[in-house]
Parts: C-alpha cells; sequence; structure tokens
C-alpha cells in the first residue's frame, strides 16, 4: 500500500521529502501544488530550485498546476505553460514529472498534460474531487474516456486520486463515506495503475489556540480512509491526505506566523503554538522542550525520522537558532511522513 501525501510545493515539504529514509521513500508517491504567492517574485523558478536542492534520486514527482491554470501567472514572471517550462527542468536532471489534471481542466492546460506524459513516459494522476463524480456512472466513463483518448493515455497510465476535501467533524465523515464509496465502486470498473482515497483534516487556522499548551486534532483524513476501506468490498485503495496543512491553497499574502508545532501521533495532531514575545522564534525552543517530555514523545524519539532528531536538538536547545517557519513545517512533515508510511507497513491503516 503506498501513501500519497498532496503537499504545498514550499521549501519545508522539498526539505522533508529530500530527507526521507529509504523505507519511508520506497512508500510515498507524492504529489506538489504549485502555490500561487504573490509575494514571490518567480514561483515557477522558486519551485524548480527547491525541486532541485532537495528531491531525492529516484522519486517520481507527480506535479499539480491547477492553481496556477485557474488564476493565472499570480506572483512571478514567468510567461507560457508552466507545467512544459517546469518538464524540461525535471528532464534535464532525470527526474520523472507526472502531470496531474482533472477532467474539467481547460483545454490548453490538459494539452500540456499531453505533451508532458510524451515526454516523460511515467503516465500521469488523474485528481476527482467528489464534487466532480456524475450521478450517472456511464456519464463518468464517456467524460474521463474523452479525456484519457485527448490525452493519448490508456487507464493503466493513470494513477486515480480520489480528492474528498477538507473534512473536519464526525459528520463530514459519515457524510463523505457513501459518496466515496459510490467513487470507488465506479473506479473498480476500470483497470486504473492505482486508486487512492484522500481527504485533509488539518484545521484552517490556529488563531484562538491556547498557548503553549499541546492541544489534540482529530485526524479525520485517516478516519475517512478507515471507514470507506472497511465498507469497500474490492481491494483497499492508497491512503491520501494533506500532511501537517490545510486543503485550501491561498493565493492572498500570508500572515507572519508564531512559533508552532504539528506532531503527529497515532490518530491526532498534538499542535502547539508559542506566544509572540519570545526573541528570535525561542518560543519554539520551549515547544519541542514540552514535547520531549510529554508521554506523545515516542519511545524510539529522535530515531523516528530526521525530523525527530532536529525537535530533540531544538527541544535541548543545541541550536543557536530555533529556525523558522519553512524549519519547523519540515521537521513535522518529516516526522508526519515517517509515522503515515511506519502504519501503513506495520497495521496496513494510517
Amino acid at each position: 500500500m503506498a501513501y500519497v501525501p498532496i503537499f504545498k510545493g514550499k521549501l519545508g515539504e522539498f526539505t522533508a521529502l529530500g530527507h526521507m529514509a529509504p523505507e519511508v521513500q520506497e512508500m510515498v508517491r507524492p504529489v506538489m501544488e504549485v502555490v500561487p504567492d504573490r509575494e514571490v517574485r518567480d514561483i515557477l523558478e522558486t519551485f524548480r530550485q527547491n525541486a532541485w536542492e532537495h528531491l531525492p534520486a529516484g522519486l517520481d514527482l507527480a506535479v499539480d498546476c491547477g492553481a496556477l491554470w485557474r488564476h493565472g501567472p499570480v506572483g512571478g514572471v514567468w510567461r507560457g505553460p508552466p507545467l512544459s517550462w517546469l518538464s524540461e527542468s525535471f528532464g534535464a536532471w532525470l527526474l520523472t514529472l507526472l502531470p496531474v489534471f482533472r477532467p474539467d481542466d481547460p483545454k490548453c492546460a490538459l494539452a500540456e498534460v499531453r505533451d508532458v506524459q510524451r515526454a516523460h513516459r511515467g503516465g500521469a494522476v488523474m485528481r476527482l474531487c467528489l464534487d466532480w463524480m456524475p450521478g450517472d456512472p456511464v456519464l463518468a466513463d464517456r467524460l474521463t474516456a474523452e479525456t484519457l483518448s485527448g490525452l493519448s493515455l490508456a487507464a493503466e497510465e493513470i494513477d486515480l486520486l480520489l480528492d474528498a476535501g477538507h473534512v473536519s467533524c464526525d459528520t463530514a465523515v459519515a457524510e463523505a463515506v457513501p459518496r466515496m464509496l459510490y467513487a470507488l465502486r465506479w473506479a473498480s470498473r476500470t483497470s486504473w495503475r492505482s486508486v487512492t482515497v484522500a481527504s485533509g483534516a488539518f484545521p484552517p487556522t490556529l488563531r484562538g489556540l491556547p498557548r503553549e499548551r499541546l492541544h489534540p486534532f482529530r485526524r479525520w483524513d485517516a478516519a475517512l480512509w478507515r471507514k470507506v476501506a472497511h465498507a469497500f468490498r474490492g481491494q483497499a485503495p492508497d491512503f491520501g491526505d494533506y500532511g501537517i496543512t490545510h486543503t485550501a491553497m491561498s493565493v492572498a499574502p500570508g500572515r507572519r506566523a508564531a512559533p508552532n508545532l504539528r506532531y503527529t501521533v497515532g490518530e491526532d495532531w498534538a499542535v502547539s503554538i508559542s506566544h509572540n514575545h519570545h526573541p528570535g522564534n525561542d518560543g519554539f525552543f520551549a515547544l519541542c522542550e514540552d514535547l520531549l517530555h510529554s508521554g506523545l514523545w515516542p519511545v524510539h524519539g529522535e530515531s523516528v525520522s530526521w525530523g525527530d532528531e532536529q525537535l530533540a536538538v531544538c527541544a535541548r536547545r543545541l541550536r543557536r537558532k530555533a529556525g523558522r517557519p519553512a524549519d519547523w513545517r519540515a521537521w513535522a512533515t518529516s516526522h508526519h511522513l515517517a509515522v503515515v508510511t511506519d502504519s501503513l507497513r506495520t497495521l496496513g491503516v494510517p
């Protein structure tokens, strides 16, 4: 079983992917979303640079430019087809780029996907939002067949990603289960290369959270997958989530984040946020120290992942500086990748 994290294509996520242990990397099929950002001069060049500096050898990367196709060249000097531009860069590094598409993408975007998959010969990822699914499976068959024909791809060359979006509570999970099962039954009529059930559960904001205290948030995305996999009579799908971030992608400038820690523990995240009055982000040291002395710190401690090793260093104040948001994201994402893949490998559940 594979783990398919849907990541925002930012430095923290690229850094975490670059520090995966071999047993983690062999189970991970990441999807990277190119994020419009008004504060970044050239978003594609930044994405390319982060990929070049951090992606490990042998990792196939699915790249989703859907936000660019919808918003245009936000925050960049780039002009022209974004996926094609990235495709050439990846080809120069001998890295395989898998283009991500949706059947309702603009024709120009689908033409890019067709050309990129021909260049890389790695197939593609078809990402279906549950809201897209027609009530008539025959209509869904026709629409997808027309799309694949235009891309010169067979279903056997496609990784199907069924995306339920954000699930925030038990009620949301219960409402998503029958819709996802319908999508899975429809998918089982075709020989896709793989099928993934994905959703996200991390809250949209940490505002209002009590400061400097570990607070649990339920991983409703994992709960949805378990309910669907238990009820589905076919082969269990692969597991997908949005890592330690919310599903939404904002194109507005973000606020400067207070030091925060997002630590995956079983079926929950343990989240803590620092007071803003600590100089130089030093409040993050205290967050890590609290985690290290809590009952949530794993038995194997820093050996769980590269990220855990860095958090332990911060807890013992062996770093001169406490890092920045990209570092905190990288360390927590590294831990999340290790925990999820280990759970899938040993327990068969995320």
